[in-house]
């Protein structure tokens, strides 16, 4: 496993993480457990994985439970978010994360840019507090637009943000457009969710049906589902090349941006497989071909998911996977 440097901070974090998106939730289809996500953990982290992911909602707290106790005694980096709808709620949903992970947290995240009736400048005073305070080193952000980054980062008094995690992948490029260059001015982590597009990258459905198992929600729906055949084509000539497979080669994609990506896996084979990604190097004839191929995926920007959307409904849509 090769290891990166994080951002502006001391750390040396593996060139791919892990992401506990469905860690206790159901949204990504009902054939696994909690043993099974637990196992998956632990074997990305025996195969050299250190930068772990999740969320104070997903699956209400179960991800947080399942990631700490996969963890426990382990040396890596935890990072997890909260929805932050107002100042108050932060350092009690801080403590909850801490009681749900039983260690202590490295990187804490604001989820999404909150809804337009909170005041954002006091959310962030708020988890700034923690820094200062010494309860967490760091604190990042999590789908912010570019539009809002700099003013967002000048809301803070002493301390700063080191990431923003997003959506980017083969099949979702929009962050280059204007996101990227923003973040890189504010020396800024990008961490990529969903960087095999939610499985379309995996290469598992390529060729063979969609089970019933999968939701809605993992992005399988008519017209993007199916494989774009450009882009299968050079992901499997770049496969071929190298003896590796259709996930590794996207997620060797991903990281040759300097992004850090957090795939899933519902299976130990599946962690194993996505942190041999960690060690391909792809060459520039390599990325000339993805890059061309992926060119449509560009189209468009990266923007707020949900500006608007009350509390409530906001933490409902996550936990069911609707959003």
């Amino acid at each position: 496993m090769r290891y990166i440097p994080f951002g502006k901070t001391a750390w040396k974090v593996s060139a791919v993480g892990f992401g506990c998106w469905q860690a206790g939730m159901t949204a990504w289809g009902t054939d696994y457990s909690e043993y099974d996500a637990s196992s998956a953990i632990k074997s990305a982290n025996d195969s050299g994985v250190n930068f772990f992911d999740t969320a104070e909602i997903y699956g209400n707290g179960i991800s947080e439970r399942i990631l700490g106790e996969a963890l426990k005694d382990r040396d890596a980096f935890v990072a997890t978010k909260v929805a932050g709808y107002n100042a108050t709620r932060i350092e009690r949903s801080f403590d909850r994360s801490l009681r749900n992970l039983g260690r202590g947290i490295d990187l804490y995240q604001l989820h999404w840019v909150p809804s337009i009736y909170t005041n954002l400048e006091k959310v962030l005073r708020s988890m700034e507090s923690l820094v200062r305070r010494g309860k967490v080193p760091y604190i990042g952000l999590s789908n912010f637009p570019a539009s809002t980054l700099k003013s967002v980062s000048e809301m803070l008094s002493r301390e700063e943000f080191v990431s923003n995690q997003v959506q980017y992948s083969l099949v979702d490029r929009r962050i280059e457009n204007s996101l990227v260059p923003a973040m890189q001015d504010l020396r800024l982590q990008v961490i990529a969710y969903s960087p095999l597009g939610r499985g379309r990258l995996s290469g598992k459905y390529f060729d063979s049906p969609l089970p019933k198992t999968v939701s809605r929600f993992s992005g399988f729906r008519p017209g993007r589902y199916d494989p774009d055949p450009a882009l299968k084509k050079s992901l499997q000539e770049v496969s071929s090349k190298h003896g590796a497979s259709i996930a590794e080669v996207s997620l060797a994609w991903v990281t040759s941006r300097g992004v850090l990506p957090i795939p899933g896996a519902k299976r130990p084979d599946q962690a194993i497989a996505n942190s041999r990604s960690g060690n391909l190097v792809l060459d520039p004839e390599d990325l000339r071909s993805l890059d061309s191929a992926s060119v449509r995926f560009k189209s468009g920007e990266y923007g707020n998911l949900m500006p608007r959307l009350v509390p409530n409904r906001a933490i409902r849509l996550v936990s069911e996977g609707v959003i």
